[in-house]
């Protein structure tokens, strides 16, 4: 997957301190922090706080402040991880359980195909009823932020979104999304990098906040009601990162759609004579060339 190119890319995109002080890191540990001491207990917490010397309280600001920045930045950090987590690259003994979700989720994809192929007989014969259409423009979104191969299917709905956009160019194009597309990138013009890593870093900061909702869960230990407040958290957080995949996802393909022709001008390969099959064979040679080192003309 694209994941590990985009962990050196989302470097150069770091937040603002605001930003990373007060964003997810310091929920999670003013939370926390609310929890352990009690509400209840907060304004005397606050007075004995009020009390110490200038100087005392300006080290526990500066040790709160150094926490807050080093523990955003360790998550930061593992954002990749968990990208891969919420696609559903689930690791042992999880990965069983992946199986099984994703044999259910393509008898649910095959049942939302048929209903897509009613409907679109329907419409052909002018019958759609006006609750008919709605479901068919939903239904028509729904395939193209879905892998069109049942086999390329992932266990989550994130998942699914990425992984039909790194699928695309090569069933379009016959070219491999994750093998080229840091040269892709190296040839792209600066604003369209730009919104490729603008969107990119919208998703990445759902993921880190979904995982400051799963590290919530450790106040259980303080508070046996803190999973709730954690499942809450990782749910909203989760959704928002499904909602931001969709726009990067769609950037990435269009990205192929639009600028992949780059690839072969700067690899002095030749151009497709044609769009359709002879296009698909030039561009699985091309990925051949840049996978091993293969010559072979474009079968």
């Amino acid at each position: 997957m694209l994941t590990s190119f985009w962990e050196s890319v989302g470097e150069g995109l770091s937040q603002q301190w605001v930003e990373r002080l007060f964003g997810p890191a310091f929920l999670f540990w003013a939370g926390g922090l609310v929890l352990w001491v009690g509400p209840a207990n907060l304004p005397a917490a606050w007075k004995r706080l009020s009390a110490l010397p200038v100087a005392t309280q300006s080290a526990v600001l500066i040790g709160a402040l150094l926490v807050l920045a080093g523990s955003s930045r360790l998550m930061e950090a593992l954002r990749v991880p968990l990208l891969r987590l919420l696609e559903g690259y689930w690791p042992w003994p999880l990965s069983y359980l992946a199986v099984g979700v994703v044999a259910v989720r393509q008898k649910w994809v095959l049942r939302q195909r048929r209903r897509w192929s009613a409907l679109m007989l329907k419409r052909e014969e002018g019958a759609l009823t006006w609750q008919e259409r709605r479901e068919l423009a939903r239904l028509e979104a729904w395939r193209g932020s879905t892998p069109r191969d049942l086999e390329d299917l992932m266990p989550t709905r994130l998942g699914d979104i990425l992984r039909a956009a790194e699928t695309r160019p090569r069933q379009r194009y016959g070219l491999d999304a994750v093998l080229l597309w840091p040269r892709l990138w190296l040839l792209l013009p600066d604003h369209v990098r730009e919104d490729l890593a603008a969107a990119r870093a919208g998703l990445d900061r759902m993921v880190v906040a979904w995982g400051w909702g799963l590290l919530f869960a450790v106040w259980t230990l303080v508070w046996p009601w803190a999973w709730a407040l954690a499942l809450a958290w990782m749910g909203v957080a989760y959704a928002l990162a499904v909602q931001a995949a969709q726009p990067f996802a769609d950037l990435l393909v269009a990205t192929f759609d639009t600028h992949r022709w780059l690839l072969y001008e700067a690899l002095r390969w030749p151009l497709p004579a044609q769009s359709g099959e002879p296009e698909i064979a030039a561009g699985e040679a091309l990925t051949r060339y840049i996978q091993r080192g293969m010559l072979d003309e474009p079968r």
